[in-house]
């Protein structure tokens, strides 16, 4: 009723001027907007031109608000959105269609060269690389993702990196850029020391396109119209972990984070310039809030665009700070995975001409490596005397006079546990499920590439 009588109140005064029919046509979208079915749906998208009616539209959870700025933001939603703004007086205009005249900006590979593209890369040194399919799209295109490490066919005890670009279909930048990385990372292998140290003591995981459907569409949905960003469950509203009422790709997702231990990841958008770091749905900060802006700026120090942002410090933002996000997959890896993640927009320009992709890359190039590199900032262990142990570990940080300060409780499967740190001293109280006493041990976390990774080996 709160929604109703403000609406009413503020958009649907024609009633005081004796246009009944008006006044009819804006009730009757409110009651069509107040229950669209899908949350996350993209079948409309506008842009808005100023910010007055942003707390009206916030009322709406079936309309997704991306990419706020001081000219006012991007609004995707169902059928019957762009009826609802007309009736409410809410000024918007159409969002930028990818030129079709414009060859440089249409003249992207297509699917089968992309995949084309990564059997090449592959191939250039299998011993190093593998390509291999995590599902299938809506539309039943191979979800592929590259594997690179010393002994790829090996499931090695290393820490666990993954990049995942254009879950919005339209934002391409992302998906050329990651297939660059992976052509340089194994034509650098025994050539780069940085390079190689990352790949003999890493397991690197790199999934250019979560969204082939949308990109094949040009739009930011899925095939069936659907914000993959939108779809991941949310802590905040208590939802279950499983893949029910998910979409393919994102429980192709879903699936391949729970059979992995990845500890640091980033995803990459389109549309801003910054890198945008947890939490994205709750204003609460985030109890790794301090270690996760020092991450966000080594992405961010090693790019020029970011580094000298005006709307952004130092180019990085809280993601709440920006705009609140349910159901996104930055917040979702963490909550229930340990998995920090962040999510670095590449280009203001959501698919921009091609020639100018080389740019970006040699933009970005550091800075991906770098954040690659950032997970062996960190600290684990492996039992080796049994594979399927579970329980969980209490990590106290010691302090420069010797005492201690909890960093938190944190659980571990399959007999394996890794997390990113700050540089310090940790003490690990480990306790297993079955066991009546906890073990403790010390470790110390450096800012450099670990053989194998930092982890302590139990027996």
């Amino acid at each position: 009723m709160t929604i109703l009588y403000y609406f009413l109140n503020n958009y649907c005064t024609v009633f005081k001027r004796g246009v009944f029919m008006k006044f009819y046509a804006c009730l009757l979208s409110l009651i069509s907007i107040s229950s669209f079915a899908h949350i996350g749906s993209t079948q409309e998208e506008v842009y808005i031109t100023s910010l007055k009616d942003l707390d009206l539209i916030k009322t709406h959870s079936a309309l997704t608000i991306d990419h706020i700025s001081h000219d006012g933001f991007e609004l995707y939603g169902p059928t019957g959105m762009k009826e609802w703004l007309n009736n409410a007086g809410i000024s918007y205009r159409e969002n930028q269609i990818i030129p079709t005249k414009n060859k440089s900006s249409i003249d992207y590979p297509s699917f089968a060269e992309v995949e084309k593209n990564l059997k090449t890369f592959v191939a250039m040194n299998p011993s190093i690389a593998k390509l291999f399919s995590i599902g299938k799209s809506v539309d039943g295109r191979d979800l592929w993702v590259v594997k690179i490490s010393d002994n790829v066919e090996i499931d090695e005890v290393e820490p666990e990196f993954k990049y995942i670009s254009s879950m919005h279909g339209d934002e391409i930048t992302g998906r050329e850029l990651t297939q660059f990385l992976i052509r340089d990372l194994i034509a650098g292998y025994g050539v780069d020391q940085t390079i190689t140290d990352l790949i003999n003591n890493t397991e690197i995981f790199i999934m250019p396109s979560m969204n082939p459907d949308g990109s094949k569409r040009r739009q930011r949905g899925n095939a069936r119209n659907v914000d993959l960003n939108r779809n991941f469950p949310d802590w905040t509203i208590n939802e279950t972990n499983t893949g029910a009422n998910r979409q393919v790709e994102t429980i192709a997702v879903m699936d391949f984070q729970k059979s992995r231990n990845f500890s640091l990841s980033a995803n990459f958008h389109g549309g801003a310039v910054v890198v945008n770091y947890p939490w994205d749905s709750s204003y609460e900060r985030h109890p790794f809030d301090g270690l996760l802006q020092d991450l966000s700026l080594k992405y961010a120090d090693e790019n020029p665009a970011m580094r000298g942002s005006r709307e952004f410090n130092r180019g990085i933002t809280n993601g709440a700070d920006w705009y609140v996000l349910r159901g996104g997959m930055q917040d979702w890896s963490y909550f229930w995975y340990n998995d920090l993640q962040v999510t670095v927009e590449l280009s203001d320009t959501k698919w921009p001409s091609y020639r100018y992709i080389p740019a970006f890359y040699q933009d970005n190039k550091q800075s991906m490596i770098n954040f690659v590199e950032a997970i062996h900032q960190g600290a684990g262990f492996i039992m080796t005397n049994s594979t399927d142990k579970s329980g969980a570990v209490k990590i106290s940080k010691v302090l420069n006079d010797g005492s201690r300060v909890s960093i938190g409780k944190f659980g571990f499967s399959r007999s394996e546990f890794y997390k990113v740190l700050s540089v310090g001293e940790y003490v690990f109280d480990i306790e297993i499920n079955g066991e009546s006493s906890s073990k403790t041990y010390s470790i110390v976390v450096e800012n450099k590439i670990s053989e194998n990774g930092n982890y302590l080996i139990l027996n």
